[in-house]
């Protein structure tokens, strides 16, 4: 037992004393000497010695190798402990455990001389007596090294047992008050039943108790009649889900939009409502990361397991033309990164970005090495503006599943029909019998042909002339030089010409030295355009014919093709030429995943004419694609075959101009120094013998029919052939709309090939070093490698029950949800510079219970919410104002500011405007005028403020562009979601108040409640449903007095300035209920916006 009248009580500090000057030797500065009797008897590495080593020493003396000084490391034991020499080239230690006097460290930071001292004079670092005094004790206990807190898996602590056992009501409680006896403090009372019922109603469902749910769950005492029953019941409510997913939408950096300079909006929408729908369903959090980590590589996964990867898409995004595609993309896949650190792990992975991490053990290796678990995603670095960015989940409802499933059938009984080939069998021989010996004529033929330029022939035209012949203006500006433009022939229909198109100088120019008589030549920056009749889509087949002469090496661009580039995800189809010489044939909904996308493996001979054909049967499908160089198919690679919507720009909206076939360019690329000739162009596929007569002229014997039976059926010989192949392109073509018409939502899809991942060079994207490989960071690899080198195994890891991080985390959020603050208050950073946890054995205990309970969210809070320590009053004792004036140890329950969100969503509930409906699109409530106006470049540019119910949603709900946030949640310290967010600021501003005075959305809700107590007996009866209503309690009598003074007034007020109060009347879009009295009804407003405006309605107490 504890003798606060012993003998040890009073020597144990002097003899310290004593033995800290013999032992060094030399003077201790008189403050060091006194601050050794107020440091804790016994020192913990983690707790007392490591927080000053990481703030004072680590930056020079860390994990950071290339800022480490002397070749000394601080944060490890071999460092610690190495032996080293002193000044006088003397054999020592860095620390010898147990002695003072042989510690090289010691005499460093009690040295009074600026050569000598650490740290160093230079650094602006010291440490004060007290930090010296704590450096000192932990060596002469023997200088314990300690694995850093979190990296070491929790144990079971040993429940304490504790002097007043009858106040715990489980056992989080006891570790409770193991820290409130230990200094002295007691716990709270239980708060009453009416702000108990309001705190565990906002912390489950983001909403206040109604009047009716507070006379039925508080007894006459004024306490909660079961309160296990009322947890149940606030879990079980729908709104359970919304307030859960409301944190998450921090971590998961959700919005409605890009980001970035344009802004552009996204459909992110399904994502949210997923995590709506899983709290509510309380998915085992185990699994819920799982999914969200690495939902697409699970075997066979479905619908929702490959939505909830969305969670890895959340970041910003670019669509801003003139960007490094690859420079945005390693910025995505090294903000995946983060988010897992911080939003998971709580672990500042971001440091470890540009070089080692300063203070913990994660080097630069390590970052790369877990951001190469991200970096095989299909996708790329500027995102369309029409359309998501691939890779996507298409999201039908039901009605349009089941019509699309029925097309689908259809199409395979077509497919299967035209198989069937016994049918055309006598058709084909008398077919075949006719032909003549020679085939050449037959060939030749080549039907459906829509397109033939040879660019023999061209008509030059002043493009200032063409205006001057259509009765246009001539626009030349005066002394300008003359333009000219060529049109080029189609021999096949006339009325189909090209004109050469583009800068100026740089259109292509006619050439003699073509394949056959002329050819052009393409200089860059410019292409050869053409009519809209070539706007082919992925249900209707066609065929490219072309020779090309490529006239330098590591030249890359389009060479034909229909595309807007990468403004709209390269959407089109197109054949281009490769940096590495290497030909690309792709169809394009969105590249690079929402698409067919062929590669060659050998590049192409240089200044050689070369014959380039690309077939297409309209199948969306990569089988249905064919290429030829020279006759032939060359090797290639498929990276991808998903095509699963249009081919063209026009079915939905966009800001860029629909671009036409195009030789030589796209929107933002151009070819240069390529040599064209001879195109033609098919509107069905060609089959291989009309390839080879197109190449070479020549044409295949007679005598193999099963070849000329091919090109019978695909070449329109056969009319009832032709009739099916009609109707198939009919049911593709209905597939084709109401497929492109459906919503989708970015996913996670891995590339077909891995990319290969580097340690980036003070993290600059084209800065490679090192090749690195998927692994998790050194510092907590076990025994057991990953159960496999990709996200599935990453996330395998993550919610491994041994490891030390993701438990804990989670349990701290949980906390910081029901107290406002987590046991570890840096809920991003549970590294060394990180706050310690104040009850690291709760937070262990937590932990373990989290995982023994199978990961559940509801138990875990249940169990927290069932404490006493949870249902303490508030209210501040004078003994803990003088004992615990930060409230660390819990002497009462932390009152703390609600969220933004939770605000705005009182003030609809208690009004009754509250709309509660689960999920859908974002909506568009009241905002200020002009704010989207200034701040948007060419995408939504202007709010469109919305009617009815969706000016009521949850805020939850609300439109989230991340350059124009809510202005009203900002107010409040919302973020705006462009990076991972754990922990929101919560700060006091006159804003907020202007916010909850002024916003219509509070004008209105107070009018509607206004109208509710205008409806009772007497003022009195009106006054406390606003109070239960607004603070989910009776007014006290003191404010009963107040209100109705302050009602009478406004009445007065309101009845001799009646235009005021139409003015406050007219605010907001519901109707104002005329059959009361105007100036009654805007005072009962205003004296509920007063109450709105008490500090209780914005804190949870």
């Amino acid at each position: 037992m504890f003798n606060p009248f012993g003998t040890n009580f009073y020597l144990v500090p002097l003899v310290a004393t004593i033995l800290l000057v013999t032992a060094c030797q030399s003077i201790v500065p008189d403050e060091v000497a006194q601050a050794y009797e107020e440091i804790p008897d016994q020192v913990d590495y983690n707790f007392h010695v490591k927080p000053i080593l990481s703030d004072r020493c680590f930056k020079c003396h860390g994990p950071d190798a290339n800022q480490r000084k002397g070749d000394l490391r601080l944060d490890t034991p071999e460092g610690l402990f190495q032996k080293t020499t002193n000044e006088s080239s003397v054999a020592t230690a860095v620390i010898d455990p147990g002695s003072l006097q042989g510690s090289e460290f010691v005499r460093r930071i009690l040295s009074s001389d600026p050569d000598y001292v650490m740290p160093t004079t230079t650094s602006n670092l010291s440490l004060d007596a007290r930090e010296k005094a704590i450096l000192l004790r932990w060596i002469e206990q023997g200088a314990e090294y300690k694995e850093h807190w979190s990296f070491t898996p929790p144990q079971m602590p040993t429940i304490p047992e504790v002097g007043k056992e009858d106040w715990a009501k489980n056992d989080i409680d006891l570790f409770i008050l193991k820290d409130l006896e230990k200094h002295q403090l007691s716990p709270s009372t239980q708060t009453d039943g009416h702000t108990l019922l309001r705190r565990i109603a906002l912390d489950l469902t983001g909403l206040p108790p109604t009047p009716k749910e507070q006379a039925d769950l508080i007894s006459s005492d004024n306490q909660l009649q079961d309160i296990a029953s009322v947890i149940d019941y606030y879990q079980s409510k729908p709104e359970y889900g919304e307030k859960m997913a409301l944190g998450w939408m921090d971590v998961g950096r959700y919005a409605d939009s890009h980001g970035y300079q344009d802004d552009g909006m996204r459909n992110t929408w399904p994502w949210r409502d997923w995590v709506i729908d899983q709290f509510n369903h309380n998915l085992r959090y185990d699994t819920f990361l799982l999914w969200q980590l690495a939902g697409d590589l699970l075997p066979n996964p479905s619908e929702e397991q490959l939505l909830a990867t969305c969670f890895n898409r959340n970041h910003p995004q670019t669509q801003e033309g003139g960007v490094v595609d690859e420079e945005y993309r390693v910025e995505y896949v090294a903000d995946r990164t983060n988010t897992l650190g911080k939003g998971i792990l709580g672990l500042t992975m971001e440091c470890a970005r540009c070089h080692d991490h300063k203070y913990d053990p994660i080097s630069q290796k390590d970052y790369y090495s877990l951001y190469a678990f991200f970096n095989n995603n299909n996708d790329a670095g500027i995102v369309p503006y029409n359309g998501e960015a691939s890779p996507t989940l298409i999201l039908p409802n039901d009605q349009d599943k089941d019509r699309l499933t029925d097309l689908h059938q259809q199409i395979v009984k077509l497919e299967d029909s035209l198989q069937l080939t016994d049918k055309y069998l006598k058709d084909f021989k008398d077919w075949y019998t006719a032909l003549p010996s020679d085939v050449t004529s037959k060939i030749a033929e080549l039907p459906g042909m829509v397109a033939d330029f040879s660019f023999e022939k061209e008509v030059k035209q002043d493009k200032y002339s063409i205006y001057l012949d259509k009765g246009l203006p001539p626009t030349r500006p005066p002394g300008a030089k003359p333009s000219f433009v060529y049109t080029f022939s189609n021999k096949v229909k006339q009325k189909q010409d090209a004109q050469n198109w583009g800068h100026p100088d740089d259109r292509p120019q006619v050439v003699p030295d073509g394949h056959t008589g002329s050819g052009l030549l393409f200089n860059g920056d410019a292409g050869v355009r053409f009519n809209r009749d070539l706007d082919y889509d992925r249900d209707q087949p066609f065929s490219v014919s072309v020779w090309v002469k490529f006239l330098k090496a590591g030249e890359e661009g389009p060479i034909f093709g229909k595309t807007n580039g990468d403004f709209e995800g390269y959407r089109g189809w197109l054949c281009k030429l490769n940096p590495d010489g290497t030909l690309s044939f792709q169809l394009n909904h969105v590249w690079p995943d929402n698409c067919i996308d062929y590669q060659t493996t050998e590049p192409v001979a240089i200044n050689q004419w070369m014959h380039i054909v690309m077939t297409y049967d309209g199948s969306s499908r990569a089988a249905g694609v064919h290429f030829y160089v020279d006759g032939k198919t060359p090797a290639n690679i498929l990276h991808a075959d998903h095509l699963k919507k249009s081919l063209l720009h026009g079915v939905k909206g966009s800001n860029w101009s629909n671009q036409p076939f195009l030789l030589g360019m796209e929107l933002r690329k151009s070819m240069e120094n390529m040599v064209l000739d001879e195109l033609k162009i098919f509107d069905r596929p060609l089959v291989p013998y009309e390839i080879q007569y197109i190449y070479a002229g020549t044409v295949p014997e007679k005598k193999n029919q099963e070849e000329w039976f091919n090109y019978y059926l695909l070449s329109g010989r056969n009319k009832h052939f032709n009739q099916l192949q009609r109707q198939l392109q009919d049911v593709r073509r209905q597939e084709n709309l109401l497929m492109t018409d459906q919503p989708e939502v970015m996913v996670m899809h891995e590339k077909k090939f891995p990319r290969e991942s580097y340690i980036l060079n003070r993290g600059a994207y084209d800065a490679h070093a090192d090749t690195v490989h998927p692994a998790i960071p050194e510092a907590f690899r076990g025994k057991e490698p990953l159960s496999s080198p990709d996200r599935l195994g990453l996330a395998k890891w993550v919610i491994a029950p041994d490891n030390p991080l993701t438990a804990r985390v989670e349990v701290n959020r949980l906390w910081l949800q029901c107290f406002g603050k987590g046991i570890v208050s840096t809920q991003e950073d549970f590294g060394s510079q990180g706050d310690l946890p104040t009850h690291p054995e709760l937070l262990d205990y937590l932990t373990l219970r989290f995982i023994d309970l199978d990961w559940n969210v509801k138990a875990l809070l249940k169990e927290i919410m069932m404490s006493a320590t949870y249902q303490q009053s508030s209210v501040v004792s004078a003994e803990a104002q003088k004992n615990d004036p930060e409230n660390r140890y819990y002497s009462h329950y932390p009152a703390h500011r609600l969220k933004a969100e939770i605000i705005r969503d009182e003030a609809l509930a208690a009004s009754g405007l509250l709309v509660k409906k689960i999920g859908g699109p974002s909506v568009y409530p009241y905002q200020p005028e002009g704010i989207w106006e200034a701040l948007a470049t060419r995408n939504a540019t202007s709010y469109h403020q919305q009617t009815g119910d969706n000016l009521y949603r949850r805020s939850l709900y609300t439109i989230w562009k991340r350059s124009s946030p809510p202005p009203a949640m900002l107010n409040f310290d919302a973020p705006d979601r462009y990076y991972c967010v754990v922990r929101r600021q919560n700060t006091s501003t006159p804003l907020q108040a202007l916010v909850l005075m002024n916003d219509p959305q509070f004008i209105e809700a107070a009018r509607i409640l206004g109208e509710k107590m205008a409806k009772q007996d007497n003022p009195e009866q009106a006054i406390d449903l606003a109070f239960e209503s607004l603070l989910a309690r009776e007014p006290r009598k003191d404010e009963m007095v107040n209100m109705v003074q302050m009602w009478e007034e406004l009445e007065q007020d309101f009845e001799h300035n009646k235009s005021s109060a139409a003015d406050i009347l007219e605010i907001g879009d519901s109707e104002t209920d005329k059959t009361l009295d105007q100036n009654t009804l805007a005072a009962y407003s205003m004296l509920a916006s007063a109450i709105m405006n008490f500090e209780e309605f914005v804190i949870k107490r």
